[in-house]
């Protein structure tokens, strides 16, 4: 559970998304208002056709800036339900010409099929350079941690328990590259990423109090 004090400390580490990607480049910030923009529409077709609240996803806009600005080849994420974050990844490493992502869910086991409302955002041509698993993240990201030489971006927005993020933290260290950045959403739920990058002395950025950056961008 989120805590007064973790509020407090989030709060003074806060920058917004808008800061933190033009203190590194502003003209690709620029860039990613007109994806913003885009994506939104795109979305707004697809999302009013499904009778269901498929939810929202991470910051779709600066996830698209940093894999923009990092130029990663392999990038991996938990939790991609409609597939916010999956399309913004996408859409960044083909303008880049390179790189793929690996993703990792479990379906909306309340809803009828559910597997056909994963990723129901990303179009069909983005797919080749995506693979996606649907078994959870205990059997996913052992598989993907297999097909992959090192992890440039790993973004986690799956099990919100401490437990969650514990494993996947420690189990996707192994392939984290030198200069590998860990994206987690939700931070605000409870004081795990605080107690994380100050038990370690990490290096870290805090997006508008919900989203930490593990890593020197």
């Amino acid at each position: 559970r989120g805590s007064a004090e973790n509020d407090a400390w989030l709060a003074e580490h806060s920058t917004t998304a808008e800061q933190l990607a033009k203190r590194y480049d502003a003209a690709l910030w620029e860039e990613t208002g007109k994806f913003d923009h885009a994506f939104r529409e795109h979305a707004q077709r697809i999302l009013s056709g499904i009778p269901h609240d498929l939810g929202g996803g991470g910051d779709h806009r600066f996830l698209y800036w940093l894999t923009r600005f990092l130029t990663p080849q392999v990038v991996v994420e938990t939790g991609v339900a409609a597939g916010w974050s999956s399309r913004a990844f996408l859409l960044a490493l083909r303008q880049n010409g390179a790189g793929r992502l690996y993703s990792s869910d479990l379906p909306y086991f309340r809803l009828p099929e559910p597997e056909r409302f994963v990723g129901v955002l990303v179009e069909p041509e983005l797919r080749g350079d995506w693979t996606l698993k649907m078994e959870g993240d205990e059997t996913n990201l052992p598989a993907i941690l297999a097909e992959v030489p090192q992890i440039d971006i790993f973004h986690y927005d799956s099990d919100k328990m401490r437990s969650g993020r514990e494993f996947a933290i420690s189990l996707v260290q192994e392939k984290l590259g030198r200069d590998g950045i860990i994206v987690m959403d939700d931070i605000h739920n409870d004081d795990w990423f605080k107690g994380h990058v100050t038990k370690h002395r990490l290096p870290f950025a805090v997006i508008e109090r919900r989203c930490g950056i593990i890593g020197s961008l």
